[in-house]
């Protein structure tokens, strides 16, 4: 079972299910666990831990995610969104299908332009560790994930972060800070385009669609907090790849099951821009390209996650405070086959 397999649980104390007689001894006898459950969220040590929590996850079957939820007393926004579509997919007639999608439309899990279920949040493969509504607390801060940027709570503590939602201009920012993203862009004319979230390239046929993502999230690190302890920085970017397939339904489309594997074509990554120095600088990575497709998950999933790679600038972002506005990394010539093995569909997807 996947509790039995993850070796940085060392407790499930602060949860109301039972503990599986299958953990190992050494788990329980840890008296600080590094990672529980705490009002509907998960609880976790640091960053390390909760990064290593998220690979783990991410492309664990539902059954295996459900198992472990149930050990530590969490409902994941992954498995939130699989019940809804499951939920979505039950309705026979159109009108309770459609006032069901608009009831997900204001918890942020269906999207009326495409038709489609998602998520509140920027960064797709946190699913598996965040609650519904994006929260996870790492160390003393509390964190809310949004579409836009992310929340930090300094202070650890649920009412200031009810009290910034909803009335955003009168917070106390020495407890709340909030880190915007940035859409990434080509930051002089080239020749290469620009790099945006969620490039999407889909195929269809048959009442069944499968999509091929290129997303990418913040890469952060710690740093003492000039007013005590620790706060978190942006010093960098991760890419990754997310594969999703969808059946036809009553109302939209509805996430479903499937084998993917994946191609790498060519991979060359690099560029940063200093508009301090004012000049381009070249830094690449080289892939061979691959022979064949290579299958990434074993196990039927409707979400698939590929890391690709991670970014580092050359100065971290610091919200508190700092005028540096960052380096300006981009992604050249990236190109990526994607293959639903079950229905033999092939999907190419090319980022400069």
């Amino acid at each position: 079972m996947i509790i039995a397999a993850l070796g940085i649980f060392n407790a499930c104390e602060k949860s109301d299910a039972l503990i599986d007689q299958s953990i190992d001894e050494q788990l329980l006898d840890v008296t600080k666990p590094d990672v529980y459950s705490e009002n509907g969220y998960l609880v976790v040590k640091n960053f390390e831990i909760a990064d290593s929590l998220r690979l783990m996850l991410q492309n664990k079957s539902l059954e295996e995610q459900s198992i472990w939820e149930n050990q530590m007393g969490l409902k994941s926004a992954k498995m939130f969104r699989a019940e809804a579509s499951d939920k979505l997919a039950g309705f026979e007639d159109y009108d309770n299908a459609k006032r069901y999608a608009e009831q997900l439309v204001k918890e942020g899990y269906f999207n009326m332009v495409d038709s489609s279920l998602c998520y509140p949040f920027l960064d797709y493969s946190l699913d598996c560790i965040l609650n519904k509504d994006g929260i996870i607390k790492i160390g003393t801060v509390l964190y809310c994930f949004q579409k836009d940027a992310q929340i930090s709570i300094i202070d650890g503590r649920e009412n200031t972060l009810s009290q910034y939602l909803s009335n955003p201009e009168n917070c106390d920012t020495s407890v709340v800070k909030v880190h915007a993203y940035q859409k990434l862009k080509s930051t002089i004319p080239t020749n290469y385009g620009d790099v945006v979230p969620g490039i999407r390239k889909y195929s269809d046929g048959g009442g069944v669609r499968w999509t091929l993502y290129f997303k990418y999230g913040q890469a952060t690190m710690e740093i003492p907090n000039p007013n005590g302890g620790l706060h978190t920085i942006q010093n960098g970017l991760k890419y990754y790849l997310y594969f999703h397939k969808e059946k036809k339904g009553t109302f939209g489309w509805r996430d479903s099951k499937g084998y993917f594997s994946h191609q790498h074509l060519s991979y060359d990554m690099g560029g940063n821009y200093d508009p301090y120095e004012g000049a381009y600088f070249l830094r690449y990575v080289n892939m061979t390209p691959a022979s064949g497709y290579t299958q990434i998950n074993y196990s039927e999933l409707s979400n698939v996650y590929l890391d690709v790679r991670q970014w580092n600038f050359t100065w971290p972002l610091d919200p508190i405070p700092s005028s540096y506005p960052g380096t300006a990394p981009i992604i050249n010539n990236f190109s990526c086959n994607g293959k639903l093995i079950s229905h033999d569909i092939i999907i190419n997807l090319t980022v400069n």
